[in-house]
């Protein structure tokens, strides 16, 4: 690969460096702006001039700290807060307030609207121009469901900070909201809001998605299932809501997720079917050749849009425009550099893209099969003609898998050991679905009768597909999970994969020896992480609201005790923390559980040197009465109806822990008889989950 023919993904790299660095410092640098302009104008005037070979780094230097400053410059800036007119600013106690719906509101236990706001005050008569993004949880109604995109409303509620992450290594959706630029939230009530005006937002938008809601229609009239009609819905237009969450772990577990994701291999798919319709038609020449390139574009740009334009699509469809285009004007260009380029222009218009999983690993796919599939292609034997496509999708698969690996652990904590079989299911499967979706459409608007037909095959499709995945996963082995990687390893873990195979292939012992002392370190890494989970020594109890769940780790072990948290909730709040923990044994503790570090006997907990003692919302007899005893800390939870003043006297402690399962108020009533008493306190509702690490 010459860097000759990669121009944009050398620009790309110290551009996305940049963005890292301001999204990671996110502090403005006075006199970055004009800096940045005054070294705009350098680089125009050096670019007019000639200079000696010797000096041509310094033109290399200024354009990647150019590219740098302005990477840092732009995610900042993109940042809503940052806006001198954001409501946080003008009026940081909004209660009411009028905004745009900015784009399709999603369904769940509540109905998130995301509202980009127009005006707010504490009340009607004090409303003030301003900006900023809120994210609504509205209560479901008949009511609320009518809700769209381009809908202005007008809503009476308090807006809150988003709450920071509340147990340790859980999903963080406070940043995750962050990269989404919505930094706040707003809880609302059916009778709290209005819809004053329809018809607002960009109407390329608001004809998007009123032809997604009409295919949506259109399917379920096709797809009777439940589950046939969200496979079918996610396959075709990349609307994933419907998708129940048995189904969602099938497919997540047979690694066929990316199959209901539209991406690039959606596009391609529509691609080839354009040019197949294109090539039936006579005509040759020029005017032929862009008005076929014009028509393409147009179908995989509305195919984009309908499909709500997320960041696989996107790159696939930037790319292929500039194949495209690069195929009209008679040029092709380096797949490295279409990368780089389309890259390049997504963070442009969106710097925060760089951090979702959807764009890390919609890049890291492609640049996987670019790499790694013509490495495999060579040492490939000859094989039966019967056997080649099929082999090919295997191997497309692998390349794939290869390419996302370590941001698959990263992120997802587990491996889907079956990838490769279901590849083939997902894959052929999804080219017929998808060449048929795109024929019914057209028969569902043309002739009816016979789109019933098709429907129905399609159909049968849907509900085999389905079927084959989850017989799948249910394979002995079927996924490796609880596996966890840490940044640090991860980043090592992507250089190692990249770095070995090419060091491999070039037969050079420079890059070898680079090759072989990433793995030393990667090694190491692994070993000083699992040295310290041999050795860690640790109670957690964590945030669970209206219950009380907290672990013991002593080395790999684990033990937990909790009220009556069911499975699903208790997974949510611990599970992704007993991983990075390293746990390989589980014991649920009972009354009366005794070894040599931890006893168990109501309200009393001993875990090695330390006392505990845990009140509930039934006191027991003896929690009340009795001699003193004397604990290190003592744990309040499930809100009960007893003073500090009778705790403290039958357990003296230096530390109050009230769980995230008591009323806020009856908290601040003991909060407030700590602080007279001199006694420290923790409020696992206000802080999130409360640690105690002890010594090795």
């Amino acid at each position: 690969m010459n860097p000759r023919h990669i121009p944009f993904l050398r620009l790309f790299l110290p551009w996305a460096l940049g963005i890292i660095a301001g999204a990671w410092l996110n502090q403005p640098i006075p006199g970055l702006g004009i800096g940045l302009v005054l070294s705009g104008f350098v680089l125009l005037a050096m670019v007019r001039q000639k200079f000696a070979y010797r000096f041509r780094w310094v033109f290399g230097v200024l354009v990647t700290t150019t590219l740098l400053g302005a990477g840092y410059w732009h995610v900042v800036v993109h940042d809503e807060r940052q806006q001198s007119d954001h409501f946080s600013r003008i009026c940081p106690q909004a209660e009411m307030f009028c905004g745009t719906v900015y784009d399709s509101p999603s369904k769940g236990a509540t109905l998130k609207v995301p509202l980009r706001l127009h005006a707010a005050g504490r009340a009607d008569e004090t409303l003030q121009a301003c900006s900023g993004h809120v994210l609504l949880f509205v209560e479901i109604t008949p009511k609320s469901e009518q809700l769209h995109y381009g809908d202005r409303l007008w809503v009476r509620a308090p807006i809150r900070a988003v709450q920071p992450l509340k147990n340790p290594h859980a999903f963080d959706y406070r940043r995750y909201l962050h990269f989404q630029n919505i930094h706040f939230q707003a809880f609302v009530k059916a009778s709290s809001f209005e819809v004053r005006a329809t018809g607002f937002g960009q109407p390329l938008w608001r004809a998007a998605y009123r032809w997604r809601d009409q295919l949506l229609e259109m399917l379920r009239t096709h797809f009777p299932e439940r589950d046939a009609y969200a496979v079918a819905s996610a396959l075709l237009l990349g609307y994933k809501e419907d998708l129940s969450d048995e189904l969602r772990a099938s497919y997540a577990d047979t690694g066929s997720m990316h199959a209901l994701a539209v991406s690039g291999m959606h596009v391609g798919l529509l691609y080839v079917a354009l040019l197949y319709v294109l090539n039936r038609i006579p005509g040759r020449g020029p005017a032929r050749r862009w008005a076929e390139t014009g028509f393409v574009l147009l179908g995989i740009w509305t195919f984009t849009f309908v499909t709500g334009a997320t960041p696989s699509v996107l790159r696939a469809s930037v790319m292929f425009t500039a194949f495209i285009l690069g195929k009209a004007i008679r040029r092709q260009a380096s797949v490295w550099n279409i990368l780089g380029a389309s890259a390049f222009l997504l963070l442009l218009f969106n710097p925060y893209l760089l951090f979702e999983a959807g764009f890390q690993l919609s890049y890291s796919a492609v640049a996987g099969i670019v790499f790694f599939y013509p490495q495999f292609q060579k040492i490939t034997p000859p094989l039966p003609k019967w056997a080649v496509e099929g082999w090919k999708i295997l191997l497309i698969g692998v390349a794939a898998q290869l390419g996302t690996l370590p941001l698959s652990l990263y992120y997802f904590h587990q491996f889907p050991v079956y990838f490769w079989l279901a590849g083939w299911v997902v894959v052929l499967g999804g080219a017929v679905f998808l060449w048929g979706g795109f024929l019914l459409i057209i028969l569902h608007a043309l002739a009816p009768g016979i789109s019933d037909g098709l429907g129905w095959c399609l159909f049968q499709l849907i509900r085999w597909m389905n079927h084959t995945i989850q017989a799948i996963q249910q394979l002995p082995g079927s996924v490796l999970s609880g596996i966890w990687l840490e940044a640090c390893a991860a980043i090592l873990l992507t250089l190692l994969i990249w770095l070995l195979p090419w060091a491999i292939t070039i037969k050079k012992p420079k890059p070898l020896l680079a090759a072989l002392g990433l793995l030393t370190l990667f090694s190491g890494t692994y070993a000083m992480q699992k040295f310290g989970q041999l050795q860690q020594k640790k109670l957690i109890l964590y945030h669970t609201s209206r219950h009380i769940l907290f672990d013991s780790f002593a080395g790999e072990k684990r033990f937990s005790w909790t009220d009556s948290l069911n499975y699903r909730q208790e997974q949510f709040a611990a599970q992704t923390h007993r991983w990075a923990s390293g746990i390989r044994e589980s014991v649920v503790l009972e009354t009366g559980f005794k070894n040599p570090y931890l006893f168990w006997q109501p309200p009393y907990l001993q875990f090695f040197e330390k006392k505990l003692a845990v009140v509930g919302r039934q006191p027991r007899a003896n929690d009340r009465a009795g001699p003193p005893v004397t604990v290190d800390v003592l744990i309040l939870h499930g809100n009960p109806n007893i003073y500090i003043d009778e705790c403290l006297q039958r357990f003296p402690c230096t530390l109050v822990v009230f769980a995230a399962s008591n009323s806020k108020r009856r908290v601040e009533r003991w909060k407030a008889d700590c602080r007279a008493q001199n006694i420290a306190f923790y409020d696992v509702g206000e802080k999130g989950a409360w640690e105690l690490v002890l010594p090795n």
